[in-house]
């Protein structure tokens, strides 16, 4: 793959990327959203603490960025699609600053998750952007590795930041997380305009939005990209179910500290990462839909397994967290080809497509996080029946006749 030339009205400061280079730059971009919630869960009880709230109060500060994200990702795929991937991406990382921002001064808990509201609206659209700009880019078997290796590259800001966020929570308190997300989407945004290239050089500005609507519709009626859509929220809703609960738990059954929460969640990012390097590495010679239906399996199999630890009486956190490892090496295995077959089936609108996957992923996942704000946290049996029992919907799903997981559609 060669590398990645910018067009020619493009800014002369910036330079050509090479691959290596557009990955790493999109892959911060991408992890923004997932950064921002994962540095901020250790900090829940002390805000939950702060504000005198409820649980289900306090996971608003999570539920609530994830609708927002949810309704703005629709509209970031087709206004990409309009007027090009640099300056939405612009945008959006500047409202995420915006929403830092506001978060860093928050003095209730109302502000605080109006300013999630706002990150959230500026991680739709650079998070659609990174993945519409993958597609741009890669076709056929080069397509789930470029979106597995640009998973990796968002896991290396994802895997330090439950801890980080925990050491932040512990020294500073709870605001300091959002301090760091400012200053860090800040530097993004001069690498966006210095490097970022324009890639969806087709793009017209006399396509209306009622046609890019009627595109999204086209696409929607495609039973199998509504398995995908589906399959993937799945299987993002049991990750995050469990990872934002789990500090609650921690912390009023067993006295952890945040730190500790941060150091077992390195797990699950350590699985997700060496499932994506899997598929990144072999993706040429991968049977990828074979590869993505055993990894449902074993993402059935690990919640499962953790939720009979408990029932057990297997209560400390290394038989929960434990079998989260192999969970989330299965979801790396399964999402990159997931994700992928939904981006083609959609060709000239990797937008589109990347909006409406999106915000499937983005709804069933709120949906989880927040019906978690229900449950027990003195003890973890609660919602790791909850995992198993989305993890077996994911796995039904093998025996829809036209599910992702049983025919690619390239």
């Amino acid at each position: 793959m060669s590398a990645v030339r910018p067009e020619a009205d493009a800014p002369a400061q910036r330079a050509a990327l090479s691959d290596r280079a557009l990955i790493l730059l999109l892959g911060a971009c991408n992890a923004l959203g997932a950064v921002s919630s994962l540095l901020l869960l250790p900090a829940l009880p002390a805000v939950r603490a702060q504000f005198g709230a409820s649980t289900a109060a306090t996971q608003a500060v999570v539920s609530a960025f994830l609708i927002a994200f949810a309704v703005g990702i629709p509209f970031a795929g087709p206004i990409s699609d309009r007027y090009g991937r640099r300056p939405l991406m612009l945008g959006g990382l500047s409202v995420f600053a915006l929403g830092s921002a506001i978060a860093a001064w928050a003095p209730t808990l109302e502000v605080l998750v109006a300013s999630r509201v706002v990150q959230a609206l500026g991680c739709a659209a650079t998070f659609t952007v990174a993945r519409a700009v993958v597609g741009d880019l890669y076709q056929d078997w080069r397509l789930p590795r470029a979106l597995a290796n640009v998973t990796m590259a968002m896991m290396i800001g994802t895997t330090v930041s439950p801890w980080l966020g925990g050491v932040m929570t512990e020294a500073l308190g709870w605001h300091a997380p959002f301090f760091a997300l400012l200053a860090v989407s800040l530097a993004v945004i001069v690498a966006v305009w210095r490097l970022l290239p324009e890639t969806h050089v087709t793009h017209d500005k006399d396509v209306t939005f009622a046609q890019l609507g009627r595109s999204s519709v086209q696409v929607l009626r495609k039973p199998m990209f509504l398995a995908c859509a589906i399959d993937a929220g799945v299987i993002y809703a049991v990750y995050l179910a469990f990872i934002s609960i789990a500090p609650y738990v921690m912390a009023e059954m067993l006295g952890r500290p945040a730190t500790d929460f941060g150091l077992y969640v390195m797990m699950l990012s350590a699985g997700y990462f060496l499932g994506n390097l899997y598929v990144a590495r072999r993706a040429r010679t991968l049977d990828m839909a074979r590869t993505a239906r055993f990894g449902t399996i074993l993402q059935a199999v690990s919640a499962v397994a953790a939720f009979l630890f408990v029932v057990a009486g297997y209560t400390h956190p290394v038989f929960w967290f434990a079998p989260m490892l192999p969970l989330a090496f299965a979801q790396g295995l399964a999402l990159p080809h997931i994700t992928a077959s939904a981006v083609r089936l959609a060709p000239g609108y990797a937008g589109v497509a990347s909006s409406l996957l999106g915000f499937s992923q983005q709804t069933i996942a709120a949906l989880a996080v927040q019906a978690t704000g229900f449950f027990a946290t003195d003890t973890p049996v609660p919602v790791l029946a909850f995992c198993a029992a989305l993890s077996l919907v994911s796995l039904g799903a093998l025996f829809l006749p036209r599910d992702v997981v049983r025919e690619d559609p390239a």
